[in-house]
């Protein structure tokens, strides 16, 4: 199997790739829930093919471990985040803060960054609205951790409000019923 832009993965085309320095590739892919919307994945290895659609929720869980392990490090990585948010470039962020954050157990600062900044785009590309009470409650969870929307960010607003609700101390199932996010096991067909 070929991974490059232009070629298929699963049958949709690869619209835009990373290798990451461990081998493994983050790649955006097509879909089909609106024009420009597309999907995210991760391959760690190509033979045998093993690969995962990455999702926020997952990231949220790495995060909350992060942070029983070492509060202090797993804040250098929510920074790491809210700046790739706010559309620092991923390289320069991951050499920001890769020494400050080695030892942290679950993922590496690289793909958390690289995919993460894809599956918040594609949040953004998704959204259409969400009532008010619920743009208020998100405001003030991302309020209490000094982060502020960046313009054109609702859409990913949602998953960024369950790593502040977590840095701010939120036990993980707590956090996931705020987000309104439920983690159920996949189906087998």
């Amino acid at each position: 199997m070929e991974i490059k832009v232009g070629k298929c993965f699963r049958k949709k085309k690869i619209l835009d790739l990373v290798k990451l320095s461990n081998g493994w590739y983050v790649l955006k892919t097509e879909n089909s829930k609106s024009e420009k919307d597309f999907r995210v994945r991760v391959v760690f290895s190509l033979k045998p093919l093993r690969w995962l659609t990455p999702k926020h929720a997952h990231f949220a869980l790495d995060f909350y471990g992060k942070l029983c392990a070492n509060k202090e490090k797993a804040m250098r990585v929510f920074n790491a985040i809210i700046e790739v948010w706010n559309n620092k470039p991923v390289e320069e962020i991951v050499r920001k803060y890769r020494n400050e954050t080695v030892g942290l157990p679950g993922y590496d600062i690289e793909y958390i960054l690289y995919a993460l900044k894809w599956i918040l785009d594609q949040e953004d590309v998704n959204f259409a609205s969400r009532p008010e009470r619920k743009q208020l409650q998100l405001d003030e969870i991302c309020r209490k951790q000094g982060v502020s929307v960046p313009l054109g960010r609702k859409g990913s607003q949602l998953a960024i409000s369950l790593f502040c609700d977590l840095a701010s101390g939120a036990h993980p199932v707590e956090a996931f019923h705020r987000a309104n996010l439920d983690v159920l096991p996949r189906m087998k067909r």
